[in-house]
């Protein structure tokens, strides 16, 4: 059987943690998303993309899938550094997107507020185009596109990423955000663990209305059977999806994954984003 692999869908940005980055990280943040706003809106691409745009906000979806030869054409290096540091681009492209929206959307028509939105990627990959048997470690921390057959899916269950609480003895609210491997951020995981006192020792009680959850899924997939070397079993991997991810899958399809391949420790191999 194949080393175990997770796979993470969702690439969600989240504002607190930029906010906190020292300012250079900040800059470039702000650079790149820039870029990428641009390409959306002003490049020669642009009717594309805002048209993409409106047809998704119309649609109430909440992911965009630029084409990466699109984006090589306009910019070659910054598709070569979303392909070779997509934990440092990938993020940029999030908050790039929402600018876009901000300009392209009618604020009478679209309700955008609130909302997370996310960048999905297609196109030529090159020597990144692998399937489970040829993932390796010089992989990691590269975005990838795998293609694969789904042979197993899991219940979609919802994953706590902010837990807000009540203390009926100071009658104050305290908030808690978690981080496991499927992260896009620097910091490392958090504590899965609830906490049931504050820092005075006096009760919590959690108020589940005003926590925030995420959809989440475990599917496995396999490596297509006409490519298995003959009298070889073929390889397989489990894939974590996340928010509009879940559900879009069956056992029998055939898929193309694109993610980022992640070391995630605890005898694991990877991931996916």
């Amino acid at each position: 059987m194949a080393d175990l692999c997770r796979v993470y869908s969702d690439i969600s940005f989240d504002l607190a943690i930029a906010m906190d980055a020292p300012n250079e990280a900040d800059t470039q943040l702000r650079e790149r998303a820039r870029q990428f706003a641009e390409f959306l809106v002003s490049s020669e691409y642009s009717e594309q993309y805002r048209n993409a745009i409106t047809e998704m906000l119309n649609a109430d979806r909440t992911r965009l899938i630029v084409n990466l030869d699109n984006l090589r054409d306009h910019s070659r290096d910054f598709v070569d550094n979303i392909l070779r540091d997509p934990t440092n681009y990938l993020p940029a492209c999030d908050t790039g997107l929402h600018e876009a929206i901000s300009m392209v959307s009618d604020p009478t028509k679209h309700d955008t507020k609130g909302k997370v939105f996310n960048v999905g990627f297609a196109g030529s990959f090159g020597e990144l185009h692998v399937s489970p048997r040829t993932l390796r470690a010089t992989h990691l921390s590269k975005m990838v596109s795998l293609e694969a057959i789904v042979t197993r899916c899991s219940l979609v269950r919802p994953k706590m990423v902010k837990s807000v609480h009540f203390c009926p003895a100071t009658n104050r609210f305290t908030s808690r955000e978690y981080r496991d491997g499927t992260s896009s951020s620097h910091l490392p995981p958090t504590s899965s663990i609830t906490p049931q006192q504050d820092e005075e020792g006096n009760p919590l009680q959690i108020e589940f209305g005003l926590s925030t959850f995420r959809d989440h899924q475990r599917i496995s997939v396999q490596e297509m059977p006409e490519r298995s070397p003959a009298g070889q079993l073929p390889r397989s991997i489990d894939v974590v999806l996340d928010d509009d991810l879940v559900d879009s899958c069956k056992p029998g399809d055939r898929v193309q994954l694109v993610g980022v391949y992640r070391s995630i420790g605890g005898g694991g191999t990877g991931t996916f984003k």
